[in-house]
């Protein structure tokens, strides 16, 4: 048997919600995008949707088609937004670059 140690838990920080947040606001998209990211990141469930995603792209943006790395980083992007009735699920989910975002958002 295996004594526990309260310093042994790992200490993980909850990210408080914008209070002007609105999900259902176009304008609120990339927030609300890079808190889905986050989280996908710190569980082992969303780690395998990552990979999942990844895999499905065959490692390539969805917007330049260039190779996504850990060089070049990602973000999770919502195919249809969800101020126009979209999901959170893996069918509705894109791995695209961060420039790229910004290129789709102008």
């Amino acid at each position: 048997m295996t004594l526990v140690k309260a310093s042994d838990t790992v200490i993980r920080r909850h990210n408080k919600i914008k209070m002007d947040a609105n999900p259902y606001d176009p304008k609120w998209e990339p927030y609300f995008e890079d808190r889905l990211g986050l989280k996908m990141k710190d569980s082992q469930k969303g780690k395998r949707q990552l990979l999942i995603l990844w895999l499905e792209q065959a490692g390539k943006c969805s917007i330049c088609s260039q190779q996504i790395t850990k060089e070049t980083g990602w973000r999770v992007h919502h195919v249809l937004s969800k101020s126009k009735g979209g999901k959170d699920n893996l069918s509705n989910l894109a791995l695209i670059h961060p420039n790229c975002l910004y290129k789709t958002r102008t």
